[in-house]
């Protein structure tokens, strides 16, 4: 039965790998953590974590990239409520898309062992991947995981607005896909609650289809997934009671779940219950296909028309942007050129009051060389002034000093004879003054003796009028024409003598 765990008991060289599949929003991100915390290997480059999956995706966006890309090539895509149909038409094409596929296998796993791959878009694109990884040298086992559709149609309606009605049936057709596609091949059913309240149990169920030990079930690992995992997983819970109130419309559903959840628990179950909801499906997409199909074309010109107005709006915004930032950059550039011209201005008007002080000291000195000068040129004035004098009264001594020679000329005979009586009357009067003394002293001596007083007495009296002709003498000498032509000369011996 398709339903049944197949357990791998042979050895073989090719290397194992893990699957991890089922649809959008039933924890196949958490499953692929799981299984890398227990030691399989994740791809080298996994995309980031997002505001709907914080804990991460755990997915390579190659993959992501590549199936998006083969879907579309397909006319489908992701939320393509009859993707039933996808694996058998990516086959047909495949001969496009599986060297891409080899390479991506190459270059995020290399030669690890255990690799782990998961994006949900793969569980209606199994026969493709099983093919590339068949040619890679890799068996696959798939681990399923099964989630209840109301469940995941109540976490699409918050991320991404999808009325139930369409998560419902893209529910069925992704589990209905993934469960035919594997038929046959190394694969395990887990649901979503088990993974959560029991994830020891659903390892060892993993290790017994693998028919080996993960690399790393050790107590540390089993810390670090108990830190992973928890009930904060759980945003939306919904119990198999929750179908009823949908009436019977959605039988189909109900039975693909049900049969599911069977399959999770291990029980054994005939696949002919979900061939049945598949026929269904099918002839539901020969009625509408066509209809969705158009409002899908539509929908898919509309997101063309939006991207182009995105990519113009996104030109536009760059081209904003960028002159933004030129203007900012112009902007930064005045405020230096304009803190440069204020720096310069201020070293100008440094520079200027600078200048000014200069003047000014300047201005003070010259007014003090003026003031200087003023007085050294009055000081010379005066001086001029002086010597002028001066040299007026030298032309005047040297004018008297010409008379005097003529007068001196022509009285130098006079002169010198008047010299001559001059030096004997000096002499003379001289002679007599020492005389006068003698005859004074002879006399104070006499007048010692009253005998001879009398007798001196008369000798002073003619030794009196002596000198009173003597003095007489010296006056008509004195008097005399010869002396008075001479005075001009002696005042001039005198001045040359000064």
């Amino acid at each position: 039965m398709a339903g049944k765990t197949i357990v791998k008991t042979e050895t073989s060289e090719r290397r194992q790998a893990l699957v991890v599949a089922g649809m959008h929003r039933s924890g196949t991100s958490a499953m692929a953590r799981l299984l890398s915390l227990s030691g399989a290997a994740l791809p080298e480059r996994v995309m980031d974590p997002g505001p709907d999956n914080p804990l991460g995706y755990w997915e390579p966006w190659e993959m992501v990239a590549l199936d998006d890309e083969i879907l579309a090539a397909i006319d489908s895509r992701w939320d393509d409520v009859f993707a039933l149909k996808g694996n058998q038409r990516a086959l047909a094409s495949r001969t496009a898309f599986l060297g891409k596929a080899q390479d991506f296998l190459t270059h995020n796993f290399g030669s690890r062992d255990l690799p782990v791959m998961k994006d949900p878009r793969s569980s209606v694109l199994t026969g493709f991947w099983r093919e590339a990884l068949d040619q890679s040298g890799l068996d696959p086992t798939y681990v399923i995981m099964v989630r209840h559709p109301l469940e995941v149609a109540d976490s699409l309606l918050v991320r991404n607005g999808f009325p139930r009605e369409k998560s419902l049936l893209l529910w069925a057709s992704y589990m209905l896909a993934v469960e035919r596609d594997t038929r046959g091949a190394s694969r395990l059913f887990v649901s979503y609650s088990d993974m959560l309240g029991d994830w020891r149990g659903v390892l060892d169920r993993v290790e017994k289809t693998l028919g080996r030990p993960l690399p790393r079930r050790t107590p540390a690992a089993g810390v670090e997934i108990e830190r992973f995992l928890s009930k904060s997983h759980r945003h939306h819970e919904a119990g198999g009671e929750a179908f009823d109130a949908l009436g019977a419309d959605w039988a189909g559903v109900r039975a693909v779940y049900d049969w599911m959840s069977g399959a999770a628990r291990g029980a054994e179950s005939d696949e002919k219950a979900l061939d049945k909801v598949e026929r269904e499906l099918t002839g539901v997409e020969r009625v509408f296909g066509p209809v969705l199909a158009e409002a899908m074309l539509n929908e898919l010109g509309q997101r063309k028309s939006l991207a182009q107005a995105t990519e113009a709006l996104e030109a536009v915004t760059f081209h904003r942007e960028a002159l933004l930032v030129e203007v900012d950059a112009a902007k930064a550039q005045f405020s230096q050129f304009h803190a440069e011209a204020d720096g310069k201005a201020q070293e100008l008007q440094a520079e200027i009051l600078g200048a000014k002080d200069l003047i000014a000291e300047l201005r003070a000195e010259l007014e003090t060389a003026q003031g200087a000068y003023e007085l050294e040129q009055a000081s010379h004035q005066a001086t001029r002034h002086l010597l002028q004098g001066e040299i007026a009264k030298i032309d005047i001594l040297s004018q008297q000093l010409t008379e005097v020679r003529n007068q001196f000329r022509q009285t130098d005979t006079a002169s010198r004879d008047d010299r001559i009586a001059r030096r004997e009357a000096e002499a003379e009067a001289a002679s007599q003054a020492a005389k006068v003394e003698i005859l004074t002293q002879q006399l104070a001596a006499a007048m010692a003796w009253e005998p001879v007083a009398l007798n001196a007495q008369a000798t002073a009296a003619v030794l009196d009028e002596h000198i009173k002709n003597l003095t007489l003498d010296r006056e008509a000498l004195l008097a005399s024409t010869s002396w008075q032509l001479t005075r001009p000369l002696r005042a001039v011996m005198r001045r040359i003598r000064r």
